[in-house]
């Protein structure tokens, strides 16, 4: 087996954090190497919960495997090349001294002994996917999500506004 593990700190709450996480078929809101997301489940969270991805031209299956709301989530890819036998991401949420502290760690089973070299490869590619998604997330966090709620909080202020001048006219 093969794994890699990437980390990082995000200036946010768990549970913002979770949030965007947990809501499994919406990746492609965030990660920015993923151009389409959908379920293909009828279950949105937890084990047993699909999705599928696509990234340029090609897509993979992901499912649950591991589910701890706030803690963890993991789930298998498929869909690969048929000589890695188990690809499975696992995402795993702490607090830190900034606010939360994300890794992603993917680890690879090959399918034969032979090609253990093929899936410490492909775990070095994975995990130079999975940096990119760590900071594709971090940024979402810390500055897509804020924006978005402050031009929420800006919009309902002008219904207000709008509200109290029809009042007086």
């Amino acid at each position: 087996m093969a794994a890699v593990t990437k980390k990082i700190n995000v200036s946010c709450q768990l549970t913002e954090a979770w949030e965007v996480l947990s809501a499994f078929g919406e990746i492609s809101a965030w990660a920015t190497n993923v151009s389409h997301s959908c379920l293909l489940s009828h279950q949105k969270e937890g084990i047993g919960a699909t999705r599928r991805i696509q990234t340029g031209s090609s897509s993979v299956t992901e499912h649950i495997s591991k589910w701890e709301n706030s803690k963890y989530l993991a789930y298998e890819i498929r869909g690969l090349p048929p000589i890695l036998k188990k690809i499975t991401n696992t995402w795993v949420l702490e607090p830190s001294e900034v606010g939360v502290q994300l890794s992603l760690t993917v680890e690879i089973i090959p399918i034969r002994r032979p090609a253990t070299p093929i899936a410490g490869i492909a775990s070095l590619v994975f995990g130079r996917i999975n940096s990119g998604m760590l900071k594709d997330l971090k940024n979402f966090l810390e500055m897509t999500q804020p924006l978005k709620k402050l031009e929420r909080q800006i919009s309902l202020l002008h219904l207000k506004v709008d509200e109290m001048e029809s009042r007086h006219e």
